[in-house]
Parts: structure tokens; sequence; C-alpha cells
């Protein structure tokens, strides 16, 4: 194959570079979507091609109006087709019939049962008119990312098969099945008459396969810009303190990688009342809680996405790209009612202002109680003006064991009588399936469910109970399918839950838009504090024993050796701040920079586990350096507080045991300028199968 200069590009990007924009001279094709689907700066500008994003679904056709509400919330939203063909001597139900020119920019397929993947349904793909169609494979596997389109452009997240890989046409595109369809639903561009469009052909998607695979490389190393020098301070924030970090003014530029990281995340509710607010050329567009902004929800949820990743050690970084004319500058708000230690950094590049270029927003709403009877419709977000929607994370607190989900997205653009993009379920617009089923963590470069019930990244399901009780968050970012509009949005999702109770919803919202572009959202810091209580049954102690599953106490672990003349003191924490395994820790005291242990961590598994170490912070705590089977661990730890507190979870890694155990080594390397000295506490380490 020849290697374009598009191609040598997208190579080197998947080393760490920013993609070309596509030209507008350029036809639409397999290599022109691809590209773009990793230039993060085509996204901050209106789209050249003032495209329509549009959606084929197996929506219930009863739904017709508002006004009709038993029709508008009926859900069936199964066995919805457009008609029946018969294709010599072959019947088939067809899907999707678009005519004029488009481009498929996302797929989603579920399972047909909740627990079997397994299916013999073809699925066929006809462009442009032709008789016979130019992809054909089974309805799952096309689309799972083990059968013709490769991981991560399509996979298998919670049982359903998505693609992301694009398929372009010039003049129409059917899909069809050789069955009665399930659910489904077909994300596309629709190109105003007259755009350039080079159809999709199997000869065209193999010249692109070197494309596509350095485009799958840069979607999973979504890394930002680690050899810029960011824009930064580190404080303590008293309640109802804010500090703002202003940016380099005077001329055009733009905000290209925003990390946040507190200093600890034992009460789960300082991601929410821990604002962010940004001004661009003097008009705050910026307001929203930081687990809503970054995706993680209530409580430390680590994902890793294309534009956000939230780690394990509290760091939470997005990767939006915010243009600017003359002045920006960033706001951190605390609404709680304990001082939170935060440090900022923002990194900012150059930005060639044009009349395409938009400025980024953000806006959150929340509301408890919200009742699920009568069925309702309720709100996200209404925008007047131009712009283009690129995202939101919704958070949802519910009581009852009963799946919450059912309900279906609905998104007018530029005033539509009918909803364009009508969906078959909240999880499904979340691009997974089963909801009821489906609590385990997954992400993606695009979506994730960094929450839900009792697990997350750090506390991975093994089981296959049902139970969507508590907290639950899903997050989704678009690239190719980003949603421009012309004069107005409005996106609604439906409160469709099995049960009749009270819930919680939090939602944050993003999107492009103009000066003139408004929103019905405005800051709601009163709301912010009203978070939706656990039920009963999602108490402390249910709490600590899932974060603690697999715990191996610190006085249960051998010293191997040791250095300087550090006392081991076990210690009661019951009178302190934090979460604890049994409210115990061991205390290193008499600890000095320069010291390190290593202690034998005993285990009966004899294949890998996933390592996190729970420890304590404190005023004469030190920082320190970790390694694990001799394995260096993440960056160096500062355990310092103002008051002692739990460190919350700190993941190792995945390792082998060695002879029945793992060694743990901590090494003291540094001293916080306000601590009073380099102890250090721990109290646990969690040792659980490594999935």
């Amino acid at each position: 194959m020849k290697i374009n200069a598009t191609h040598r590009y997208l190579i080197s990007a998947a080393a760490g570079l920013s993609a070309l924009a596509v030209q507008a001279k350029e036809p639409v094709s397999i290599e022109s979507l691809l590209t773009e689907m990793v230039d993060r700066d085509s996204v901050a500008r209106f789209p050249q091609i003032d495209f329509r994003l549009k959606q084929e679904s197996s929506y219930n056709r009863a739904s017709k109006t508002p006004d009709e509400p038993v029709g508008w919330f009926a859900n069936k939203d199964f066995r919805n087709f457009i008609r029946t063909e018969d294709n010599k001597g072959r019947k088939e139900w067809v899907m999707m019939d678009h005519q004029g020119a488009g481009a498929i920019v996302r797929s989603w397929m579920p399972w047909l049962n909740d627990l079997n993947p397994d299916t013999d349904i073809e699925m066929y793909f006809y462009l442009d008119g032709a008789e016979e169609p130019v992809i054909v494979g089974n309805m799952l596997g096309l689309f799972d990312g083990t059968g013709m389109i490769p991981y991560p452009l399509a996979h298998s997240s919670l049982r359903s098969a998505v693609s992301f890989f694009p398929i372009p046409y010039a003049k129409s595109c059917k899909v069809t099945l050789n069955k009665l369809p399930f659910f489904y639903q077909f994300t596309f561009r629709e190109y105003p008459e007259g755009t350039p469009v080079k159809t999709f052909s199997m000869k065209d998607f193999e010249a692109a396969k070197a494309l596509t695979s350095a485009v799958g490389k840069r979607l999973l190393n979504a890394k930002g810009l680690d050899d810029e020098s960011p824009n930064a301070w580190k404080k303590t924030l008293q309640p109802n303190q804010e500090e703002k970090l202003n940016l380099p003014s005077g001329a055009a530029a733009a905000i290209r990688e925003l990390r946040v990281k507190l200093g600890n995340y034992d009460d789960p509710e300082v991601t929410r009342s821990i604002v962010l607010k940004i001004e661009f050329d003097g008009q705050e567009t910026v307001w929203c809680p930081l687990g809503a902004f970054f995706g993680s929800g209530i409580g430390l949820n680590p994902f890793h996405g294309w534009y956000r990743t939230v780690a394990e050690d509290g760091s939470m970084t997005c990767r939006w790209v915010m243009p600017y004319k003359n002045s920006a500058s960033v706001s951190i708000m605390n609404l709680g009612d304990q001082p939170v230690d935060v440090l900022l950094e923002v990194t900012t590049g150059a930005w060639k202002w044009d009349d395409r270029s938009m400025y980024f927003n953000a806006a959150w709403r929340g509301q408890w109680p919200v009742p699920t009877r009568p069925r309702s419709d309720w709100n996200y977000v209404t925008l007047n003006g131009r712009g283009v929607y690129v995202g939101d994370t919704l958070t949802i607190m519910n009581p009852l064991e009963k799946w919450w989900g059912e309900g279906d997205e609905k998104i007018w653009v530029d005033g539509e009588d009918f909803p364009s993009i009508f969906g078959t379920g909240t999880e499904d617009y979340y691009a997974y399936s089963w909801g009821g089923r489906s609590t385990d963590f997954y992400d993606h470069p695009f979506h994730a469910q960094p929450r839900s019930n009792v697990y997350n990244k750090m506390n991975r399901k093994t089981s296959n109970e049902r139970n969507t009780q508590g907290y639950s968050t899903e997050t989704r970012t678009r690239s190719l399918d980003t949603m421009p509009f012309g004069t107005s949005l409005q996106l609604d999702m439906e409160v469709w839950a099995g049960g009749d109770c009270d819930m919680g919803y939090g939602v944050g919202m993003y999107w492009y838009g103009d000066a003139d572009t408004t929103s019905n959202r405005k800051p709601e810091p009163v709301e912010v504090l009203n978070v939706a209580p656990l039920p009963a049954a999602m108490n402390q102690a249910t709490f600590k024993k899932e974060l603690f599953k697999g715990a191996v106490e610190s006085d249960q672990m051998e010293v191997l050796s040791m250095t300087g003349n550090m006392a081991l003191i076990p210690q009661v924490l019951k009178k302190f701040k934090g979460t604890w395994n049994k409210n115990t820790q061991t205390f290193f005291r008499g600890a000095q920079i320069g010291d390190a242990i290593e202690l034998r961590i005993p285990t009966s598994s004899s294949t890998a586990e996933s390592l996190v170490l729970f420890a304590t912070q404190g005023p004469d705590y030190g920082i320190i350096r970790l390694s694990v089977n001799g394995t260096a661990v993440g960056d160096e730890i500062d355990l310092y507080a103002r008051k002692p507190t739990s460190s919350g979870p700190i993941a190792l890694g995945a390792f082998d045991p060695v002879d029945g155990a793992h060694v743990l080594r901590v090494e003291v390397v540094g001293q916080n300028a306000e601590s009073q000295g380099a102890f250090f506490g721990i109290d646990c380490v969690t040792l659980n199968e490594y999935l």
C-alpha cells in the first residue's frame, strides 16, 4: 500500500502527535473520517461541511407526540423496523434506509440474550443503490472488535457490539438483517446535497488498514502534553473559598490539557462539592462539579478515555481543546463544609481564531428527588444559537434493586417537530445493554460506566446478580458523532425505572458554541449540595465490605528487610475521619528520608492478582515510592495531610505471586514542605483475581 502524507502523519500521531485537520477540498472518505476522529482541534470548530447527525433505531413506533403520554413513553423498543424485502428469495428486514450523502459513524447492537452473545443473524450493507451488499457479516461479530473492524474502533462493551468505524456513502445506505431485528441503533451524518463523498469499498477498507491501526493506537494512547510546562497552583481551599488561575493573555490561544487532583477522596461527595469554573474572553462558559466534568461521578471512579482520564491516584485530566481570543481563567470553588487540598494544572498552546472557532462550554443540572411515576422526560439541556454538542456524564442514585434505565434519549435539532435521534434505552445511549445485569465497570475511548452499584475499576464484579441500587455513572463523549446545530438543540432523557420511587439525577453536559449561543442551564450551588442519600442497604458497612474485599492487614505482613530506625506501632484510628478496613493501621514511627522497608504479603493464589494499597495521611507523614516484586509502581505519593485521614485506594497493578506471596517495598523519598516529619502508615493491601 502507498503511504501518503496523511497516513504518515497519523502513524506519527499514534506516538503522541496531534492529527491533521481534514481539508475541505478533499472528498469525505474512510481516510478523511479516520483522520478527523483523532483531531481534537477539529471538534473546536464548527464543521466545514455543515452536516447533521441522524439516527435509525428500533424505538417504539407508538411514540408520536408528548401530547399522547401512553404512546410517547411506550417501551417496546425491539423488533421494530422499516419494512421487509425479498432479495432473490431471501427475506430481509430493513433497519436503515437513508437517501442522500452520509456516513455511518456509530452502530450499536446488543446481545439477544443477557447471558449468551451467540447469534447466527447476518447483516448486509447496501450502498448507493447497489444490488449486492458491500459488507456482509455476523450481526455481532462485525462490530465487537473480533472480526472485520479491529478494536478499539469496534469493540464488545457490556453485552453489546459497538462500532465507530466510518462507513461513508455518496447516494444512499440501506442496512438489513436476514432475521427479525432485536434492538439496534445506526447513527449517521447527513451531508448537504452536493457534498463530495467517496463511497465505502472493501478495496479502500483494505488500503486504509495501516491508518486504521494508527488511529486505534492513538485512541488508546490518549496522553496529553508531557513535554509542556503547565500553569499551576496547589492550594488548600476553605469552605466557600474560590481560587482563580489566570492564563496567558493578549493573543489567541487554547487550553489543551487541564488537570485537577484533590488531596483525598475519603468523602465521595467531594467530587460533587468542588466546582470547576472557566472564563473565556470575559464570559463564564464552564460551571460544573468535578465529578460530572471529568466523568467520575460521585467519588473517585477511575476510567481512561480519549478526552478524559481519571486515574487511580486521584488525578483527573481533560484533553478537550478550548480556544479563546484574548483571555482565559480557570477557577476552583469549594462548596463543601471541609477544607480541601487542590492541585490545578492548565497547559495552553497556540490557536488560530477564525469564523468557525467556538468556545467550550460545560454545565450541570441536578435534582433530588426525581419521581419515577408518572413517566416523564428529564431535560439535560436546551441550547439556542450555533454550536456542536460533544458529550455528557449522568450520575443516578437508584434506591431500588430494579433496573432504572429503560428511558430513551430524545434529541431535537434546529426546531424539529420530532426528534431526529430517538433511542432505545439509557444504557444503549451510553453504549452497553441489559443494564439490569450489566453493573460492572467498563471503559472505551468514547464511553464508560465508571461505577454501578458497588463496582468500579478497583472493585470489579465477579458475580452475575441483578442489582442496580446505589450510584451509577455513565459517560459518553463524541468525535465523529458530534451533534452540530445551527439554531437550537434540546436533549431529553426519559425517566423510566422498574419501580415507583424517588431517584437522584445529576448530569454534566459539554458543547462548543459561539459567544452568543445560550443555554437554559445556570449555576446551581444549592442543588450541588442536595445529594441523594444512599438507601439503607448501601450503608457504610456494605461499602467497606466491598472496598476492602481480599484485604491483608498490615499486621499480617512479615518484615523481610528494613533500614534506619523505624518502629512499627499498631494504632487504632476510630477517632479520626476516614475509611480504614478495621479502623487500625501500622504506624512506621521514626522513618526518615532514605529509609525503606520490604513487607511480605502472603497469598493463596497461584495466578495474577490486582493489588491495591490502603494507607494513611497525616501532618508528619512523608513522600513515598512503591514497588511490588521488584517492579516500580506509579508516581511518588505524598502522604501529608493537615489532619490524619485515610489515603483511599492506591492501585498498584497486577502481579504474579512469587513463592506464595508478594513483596511490597516502601521507600521514603521526600517530605512535603508543610509536613513535620517523614513517617508513614499502612492499613492493608487488597488482593483480588486479575480479570
